[in-house]
């Protein structure tokens, strides 16, 4: 939020921004904009918003946290054998019998659609936004630590990392409920009695603070990327005096930044994300199981406690045991998550600028003819 406070401040601290902003005030009583048509305008941004929300809920929350604990089951099929072998001495030795093959099977979520479907076929309709209270209660409750730390930690680069990692491990609990809640099947434990217990704190509060702590990691070094690339004091250039190579250059340069952004995610991000889910995964109760196959072994990796392991995988071992083709699968699963969140944005904004033409299409016209005049629009 730091930056987009300072982004406004600049904004408005602009001179044109002053001075269209204040005839805005003085002239605001020639735009006029029925009460009516505010209503609809507003109303549809509410609902396009809990849509948007709703959607980015169930395909970013739900199917990718599946996806990442899931591991693909295999079947064993039997067919007749085939030809007879040759009629030689061998027929004494053989003898011909049914073909026992290994199948491994296409893994649910590597299909959106299907994973939705196996989701409420189990778990009912609502099943979609499975797990919603308990992530709700668990950013409140983040929130609530990371300001109350933000507000007693002295200013100092990077602060935000250490705050976030500081909130993520202090609430580490509370999202290993979240998510024994979306991949567990459906049961009657109140959620309060799904937190782990305080014992489990120690195995979960490392991964819990890196993933907490990685966002802002990676945005931090965009940042800093971007200065070193001398992007940050492009806009007090006269952009229009540039020579095509110069623009060759600062376009070369925002790609540059862009790679490092994307880097960061693949690398840091998404390893951090994928690593405290997994180890959340291995400590749920042998009583419930989950709505994916799952391996709660790890490929034997996990020891547990009756003979004096932690019963939980281990920090390295959660990222390792997600195999390269599961990681794939979990990028692809990103990828499309984007492109539909950016469609559904799409048409939320063509629908209402539709309705804001069509409502007010005068007092829009007559408002951005006055910011085109200050300045602030072309």
């Amino acid at each position: 939020m730091g930056y987009i406070d300072h982004a406004v401040r600049r904004a408005l601290e602009h001179p044109h921004a002053a001075s269209f902003a204040k005839r805005a005030v003085e002239k605001g009583h020639e735009i006029k904009v029925p009460a009516w048509g505010a209503a609809i305008v507003i109303v549809s941004f509410v609902l396009f918003v809990a849509f948007i929300s709703a959607v980015e809920y169930t395909l970013k929350d739900v199917v990718a946290t599946l996806a990442m604990i899931e591991t693909p089951s295999a079947a064993i099929t039997v067919s007749p054998s085939g030809e007879s072998a040759p009629k030689d001495v061998k027929e004494a030795l053989l003898e011909d019998g049914p073909a026992i093959t290994l199948v491994h099977q296409k893994p649910l979520t590597s299909s959106i659609r299907a994973t939705i479907r196996h989701v409420v076929s189990e778990a009912g309709k609502l099943a979609r936004w499975r797990g919603y209270l308990a992530y709700f209660i668990y950013h409140f409750c983040f929130n609530l630590v990371a300001n109350g730390l933000d507000s007693v930690m002295p200013r100092f680069p990077g602060r935000l990392v250490l705050v976030a990692g500081a909130a993520g491990a202090l609430t580490a609990n509370l999202h290993a409920a979240w998510t024994h809640k979306v991949i567990s099947m459906p049961h009657t434990t109140r959620f309060f009695r799904t937190i782990p217990a305080r014992s489990n704190w120690k195995l979960l509060a490392l991964p819990a603070a890196i993933n907490a702590s990685a966002v802002y990691l990676s945005v931090y070094v965009a940042h800093i990327s971007s200065m070193v690339l001398g992007l940050h004091g492009v806009h007090n250039d006269k952009l229009a005096e540039y020579s095509g190579a110069q623009w060759t250059f600062v376009v070369l340069r925002i790609v540059a930044v862009i790679a490092i952004a994307v880097s960061c995610a693949l690398f840091i991000v998404l390893p951090a994300h994928v690593t405290q889910i997994r180890i959340e995964a291995s400590i749920l109760p042998e009583e419930q199981d989950t709505i994916v196959p799952f391996d709660r072994t790890f490929s034997g990796k996990v020891v547990p406690q009756i003979l004096g392991g932690t019963g939980a995988v281990g920090f390295l071992d959660a990222w390792r045991s997600f195999g390269w083709e599961a990681r794939r699968r979990l990028v692809k699963l990103y990828a499309k998550i984007f492109f539909v969140v950016i469609a559904l944005c799409l048409v939320a904004a063509h629908v209402l600028a539709f309705e804001v033409f069509a409502i007010m299409g005068p007092a829009v016209s007559k408002f951005l003819a006055q910011a085109k005049q200050h300045g602030m629009a072309t």
